[in-house]
């Protein structure tokens, strides 16, 4: 049974309200925080591989003579925030690259009393860090 008032169904006036007025709002909004998760995400992600090559670059990468114990300090540091982030931040990078760049810093600065070979590339580091 309708309610009429004046020969108005109420219900459908009310009804059209709410689809016209309320919903897309409210669509409007939840979309809005979609989205602001999804730029946060991305923004962080590109945050914590800029910190990581903050450390490698300045050290490996910038084509000066460097002593040992500066190398070696700059790769506690370089595999500290590595490890850091991925205990912290969980599926948050590429997990091949992360495996990658976690297989050669597990392999050590130093191998048998010698640089490991694959410090002398840091261009493959920097793409496996800017992979992440």
């Amino acid at each position: 049974m309708d309610f009429f008032v004046n020969d108005i169904v109420w219900w459908k006036i009310s009804l059209n309200g709410l689809m016209n007025g309320w919903i897309p709002g409210i669509l409007t909004f939840l979309l809005g925080l979609l989205f602001s998760k999804i730029l946060d995400h991305r923004k962080l992600k590109q945050k914590l591989k800029n910190d990581i090559l903050e450390i490698f670059i300045p050290v490996f990468n910038s084509g000066e003579s460097i002593s040992m114990p500066m190398a070696d300090e700059a790769y506690r540091k370089l595999i500290a925030t590595f490890n850091a982030y991925k205990r912290i931040y969980p599926g948050m990078f590429d997990r091949e690259a992360e495996r990658k760049l976690g297989e050669l810093l597990s392999e050590g600065f130093i191998v048998d009393g010698e640089i490991n070979k694959k410090f002398f590339e840091p261009d493959t580091i920097q793409d496996l860090i800017k992979g992440l």
